[in-house]
């Protein structure tokens, strides 16, 4: 693709400045007791009031929360401090952390960077003080997974550093930029596999971003599969973004996320529609449209928008993949027969992967799928206006 096509803009600086971002990590899990572990170097453990002790290599720092609400800390089965906050820096920016749990239900992880430990709703919280590139490594394995071709990691890059800059302030009344869930973007801790595409990824494209013809923030959305058709942000959202319009995309269609059954009894079905958005379902016509929905290309409401029933609401209370869904009725369930997973808007990343086992390149995919965006290295008069 030509140049021209797709414009690269590269502000006068002379170096990338060095982002630091706040994470909170295992934001969905209540945690009253974690191990952990320095694997790489050395770390400090400091309270408010300051230096507490040294925390090297090969030994254990265990918090839990005591009976009064408040951290009791221990270093290698020795009493150190009880606090109500406790602050965990690098001596080095290679060193991380393993944390482990007493409780099966939590895998270990490792995590690098500095971490500020709080209590809260009578659980650990865990803020993590990173570097915005490790913190995309991260990313890019939890988001797409590994063993993926090298120029998938750089669009996967781009927009994850895209989206990260442009959401700063999207947890900043918590104490926190960003958490480590899908509501901002997956983020499990260290990527560590043998491969070095995803830190290929990260590296080859340091600083780049998505911005829009003013040279300003562009709004980044992306989900697993769009089903063969991307989604507008009000079919999804309540808010019309121009910049997103739905189109077809044939990349995806025969991926392994393209295609997806659901069923659920048709009285629950039927119960939820009459309760929540007063639907005649005694009517033999409107029973007769709702186990004949189906939808050709995307809708944004079930039915008739006349009787105001998002789809997203749907999607919502049945834990569906997605809205875009067609109906059939079998014996005294329906089934929901649905193509893709995710809101839809935005980039598909099996979409894209496919573009590029077909040759297609970093810059082609962004192209396709964010047509008015450009790529340029980000400096802080972008992100902070």
């Amino acid at each position: 693709m030509s140049r021209l096509l797709f414009l690269f803009f590269v502000f006068a600086i002379t170096e990338v400045p060095a982002q630091v971002i706040d994470v909170r990590v295992f934001s969905n899990a209540e945690i009253k007791e974690v191990y952990l572990k320095p694997i790489n170097g050395d770390y400090q453990i400091h309270t408010k009031s300051g230096f507490l002790a040294m925390f090297p290599s090969g030994t254990q720092l265990n918090l839990r929360i005591n009976s009064s609400g408040k951290i009791h800390v221990s270093l290698n089965g020795d009493y150190l401090s009880i606090t109500d906050s406790l602050f965990l820096y690098q001596n080095s920016l290679e060193d991380y952390l393993n944390f482990s749990f007493s409780e099966d239900k939590f895998n270990s992880r490792k995590y690098q960077g500095d971490f500020k430990v709080f209590v809260h709703d009578g659980n650990l919280e865990f803020i993590n003080n990173i570097l915005l590139d490790q913190y995309l490594e991260g990313v890019l394995a939890s988001e797409a997974g590994i063993m993926l071709e090298s120029e998938y990691y750089k669009v996967q890059a781009i927009i994850s550093r895209t989206y990260a800059l442009n959401n700063l302030l999207k947890h900043g009344n918590e104490g926190f930029n960003l958490c480590d869930d899908v509501h901002c973007q997956a983020y499990f801790g260290r990527y560590e596999g043998e491969s070095n595409q995803i830190l290929d990824g990260v590296r080859n494209t340091k600083g780049c971003v998505l911005i829009d013809s003013k040279l300003d923030e562009f709004p980044v959305f992306y989900s697993a599969n769009c089903g063969g058709q991307s989604a507008e942000t009000d079919q999804i959202w309540n808010t019309s973004i121009p910049e997103y319009t739905s189109h077809i995309d044939t990349f995806c269609i025969h991926t392994r996320q393209a295609k997806w059954e659901k069923y659920l009894l048709l009285k629950e079905f039927l119960e939820f529609l009459g309760s929540n958005f007063f639907l005649d379902i005694e009517n033999p016509e409107v029973f007769r449209h709702i186990i004949d929905f189906k939808q050709e290309s995307r809708k944004t409401f079930f039915l008739d928008p006349s009787f105001g029933i998002p789809l997203r609401d749907i999607r919502q209370e049945f834990g569906l993949k997605s809205t875009y869904f067609d109906l059939e009725i079998i014996g005294d369930k329906i089934l929901f027969k649905g193509k893709g997973f995710g809101h839809g808007v935005g980039l598909c990343q099996e979409g894209a992967m496919n573009m590029i086992k077909r040759g297609k390149t970093y810059d082609q995919v962004l192209k396709y799928y964010f047509g008015s965006a450009q790529v340029a290295t980000f400096n802080e008069a972008i992100i902070y206006r």
